[in-house]
């Protein structure tokens, strides 16, 4: 019975330690269910309820873990979105870089080579310019030399025609029209004097006929017969001034032969002329044909030049903030690792013992529900009660002891001290005081590290949830501003669009004006060319009219301009014929002739001038062509700028609400994880709200009850 009585005093004071012990972890909240437990322990078999709470604690360990897989489930999910995404993002960045490295060399080069394109082009287009301005020297001197050499071939036919028609007249009666034409004769010599000059005389006559020319212009005495050389046997007629011998019919034949060969040269001067006007106005027309292309080159090569110059800039721009970035990246993703290995090794290893925690507990329970336990427990439970009753029949030598367990328990239902309820049970179990009061000591200091953690606690969880809160106010206005940005910039893209639809209404308006003007020009220039070719054609056609209607006359040895009849008076006058002045010699109508002749030369005279001065108006009709097609070129260019510049700014402004867009989207993720995070605090720091204050005075008053029971304790000892 004495072993017995041992081994179950032991029992006791184990089941009912396992029981404070479950009281210290807080799964027994108040010293009335330790009293009621401590009750059961005296009355009956406690283990079943020690079985059962135990199980209660197995299950609230389960749940606990399923809280914190579930938090740590989705701390590894935002751990693998996170490092996935970024490490997706690190990957772009380096494609991007390499991308961009190789774009910005690649502009380089081309931006090198338009340089050397425009020099080219610029050198090109002076060289057109002074070639078109040396082929208009040329084409000016040429007509220069064609109008005075035309003029001079002029002057020579009609000094000829003139001669020709003086010698005409040799052989004549004597008379008033004699002497007329004696006069005439010596006013052209002189006229045929020039004519020697030139060197087509030389070229066309032989030099018999050019030495009988010359004797004539010397001494145009010899071919009036003795009218001017002393006596002569004309002088034995009846009429003092002798008979006119002609001797001017080889020389009229010479110079009609002149007056041919002039008359030839100035015609085929004429189609040369022509000829030349043709050639000169093809080529006029390549060579501004050819300007115009080398200025569209150049205006391209300049634009696009101008616009990879931009792009060169922006892409430099864009690999120093693409570095940037991904520097920031790579840092990010580095610490992020870091941080999700950690978390991940301490889930493991809190698992872990968590997982022996449970094999512990399943164990115990085991081990204390088994059929041979609870036989123990029931045999020892029954021997205890007998063995008690003994002991309460001898308590008298534990009286002090009694009343000591009395005192706490009574100051541990006051102050709802589990601790004393504890110290209580230990000193009813034979406990020596020092024991209690060193327990007591040991209770206090661990109530009032229980006081530091709890307030360590609360500090960190309102660090957390202040935190929490400011992370959640910048994410808001961080959104609050992208989706500004992305509205302001969403108007300025609206704005920019209505700008390139303007812009391109008057680019093309400006190139259909442009196209009108080319095609004007065309026409200009054709109606020019046609004008100068219906004047050429139209002098050949007056020059071939007056070379007919003066056929007759040079024939006939009359001069339009000085041919007139004498009237003679008759002492027995007869009738008279209309005719009978020119007898067999008809005249025609000579005056109306002359009126026709003039009338062609003056018209021809104009048509020349015409020629001249169509030449020269159309010069200035293409140098103000040249002129508004360059300022129309210039309003083109400044109007195409302004159309890409604008599209430039729309694509930056798309690019930014893009990226503004992403950040949106980035930052709203970011605001959800910080939402989650925010109910995961106020679950996990909820009890602040409800349990910190009454722990704190419940703990004060716990601690007031153990500072007394030490005191009442230690008197006792005395």
């Amino acid at each position: 019975q004495a072993v017995a009585h041992s081994f179950m005093v032991a029992a006791m004071a184990a089941m009912k330690f396992v029981a404070l012990g479950l009281l210290a972890l807080g799964k027994v909240t108040d010293a009335a269910k330790l009293v009621r437990l401590n009750a059961t322990i005296d009355s009956k078999n406690p283990v079943p309820d020690v079985v059962t709470l135990i199980t209660e604690m197995k299950e609230r360990i389960i749940a606990d873990g399923k809280l914190e897989e579930q938090s740590y489930d989705k701390y590894a999910c935002w751990c693998e979105d996170t490092l996935g995404r970024k490490a997706g993002d690190i990957a772009k960045g380096k494609e991007n870089i390499e991308a961009l490295e190789s774009f910005i060399v690649k502009v380089k080069s081309e931006i090198a080579a338009h340089g050397s394109e425009i020099e080219q082009l610029k050198k090109d287009i002076a060289e057109n310019a002074g070639s078109r301005r040396e082929a208009d020297e040329v084409r000016n001197k040429e007509f220069e030399e064609y109008h005075d050499e035309k003029t001079e071939s002029e002057q020579c036919l009609g000094a000829l025609e003139a001669a020709i028609k003086v010698l005409s007249g040799a052989g004549a009666k004597k008379g008033f029209l004699e002497t007329t034409r004696e006069a005439q004769l010596l006013s052209v010599v002189a006229g045929v004097r020039a004519v020697l000059t030139r060197p087509q005389v030389a070229n066309s006559v032989s030099r018999t006929d050019l030495d009988a020319v010359k004797n004539f212009v010397d001494r145009p005495e010899d071919f009036m017969g003795g009218r001017l050389g002393g006596v002569s046997a004309a002088q034995i007629t009846n009429n003092p001034f002798g008979e006119y011998a002609p001797q001017s019919t080889q020389i009229q034949g010479i110079l009609k032969g002149m007056y041919d060969t002039f008359a030839s040269d100035l015609e085929k001067s004429n189609a040369d002329e022509s000829k030349k006007a043709k050639t000169f106005a093809a080529l006029m027309e390549t060579k501004k044909a050819e300007f115009e292309a080398l200025q569209e080159t150049l205006q391209s090569h300049t634009m696009d030049s101008a616009t990879k110059t931009k792009d060169l800039a922006d892409s430099k721009a864009s690999l120093d903030d693409t570095k940037e970035q991904l520097e920031a990246d790579e840092i990010f993703f580095a610490e992020t690792k870091d941080t999700c290995r950690t978390r991940a090794s301490q889930w493991a290893q809190r698992s872990r013992l968590r997982t022996e925690e449970l094999q512990g507990i399943v164990q115990a329970v085991k081990v204390l529900s088994s059929d041979d336990a609870k036989k123990t427990f029931e045999n020892a439970t029954t021997t205890f009660l007998q063995l008690h009753q003994a002991r309460k029949a001898r308590g008298d030598g534990n009286l002090q002891r009694g009343i000591a367990y009395d005192h706490l328990t009574g100051v541990a239902k006051k102050t709802q001290s589990l601790a004393l309820a504890r110290i209580a049970v230990a000193l009813k179990t034979g406990g020596h005081f020092n024991k209690i009061i060193h327990m007591i000591e040991n209770m206090i200091q661990l109530l009032s590290d229980e006081e530091q953690q709890d307030i360590t606690e609360k500090k960190w969880c309102e660090d957390k949830m202040q935190k929490n809160k400011w992370e959640l106010e910048d994410l808001d206005r961080a959104i609050k501003k992208a989706e500004t940005g992305i509205e302001r910039h969403g108007s300025s893209i609206t704005e920019l669009d209505e700008k390139i639809t303007e812009l391109q209404g008057t680019i093309e308006a400006s190139e259909h004006t442009l196209q009108e003007m080319k095609v004007m020009r065309t026409q200009e220039y054709e109606d020019v060319l046609k004008a100068q070719r219906d004047d050429v054609k139209a002098i050949e056609l007056i020059d071939q009219a007056i070379v007919h209607l003066t056929k007759f006359y040079h024939a006939q040895g009359v001069s339009l301009e000085l041919a007139q009849g004498t009237k003679r008076a008759d002492p027995a006058p007869k009738p008279e014929l209309s005719w009978a002045k020119e007898g067999a010699s008809y005249g025609g109508r000579q005056g109306e002739h002359e009126g026709v002749v003039a009338i062609l030369g003056m018209i021809k005279e104009d048509l020349q001038n015409e020629l001249k001065n169509g030449s020269v108006e159309d010069g200035e009709g293409a140098t103000n062509f040249a002129s508004d097609m360059g300022h129309l070129q210039e309003t083109l260019q400044a109007q195409t700028k302004s159309k890409r510049q604008a599209e430039m700014e729309k694509a930056e402004l798309e690019s930014k609400v893009a990226n503004l867009e992403e950040l949106k989207g980035l930052k709203e993720d970011d605001q959800s994880a910080e939402k989650d995070n925010e109910g995961a605090l106020g679950t996990k720091c909820k009890w602040l709200e409800t349990h910190f204050d009454s722990r704190r005075s419940k703990r004060e008053a716990e601690v007031d009850g153990l500072i007394d029971a030490k005191s009442y304790l230690a008197g006792m000892s005395e």
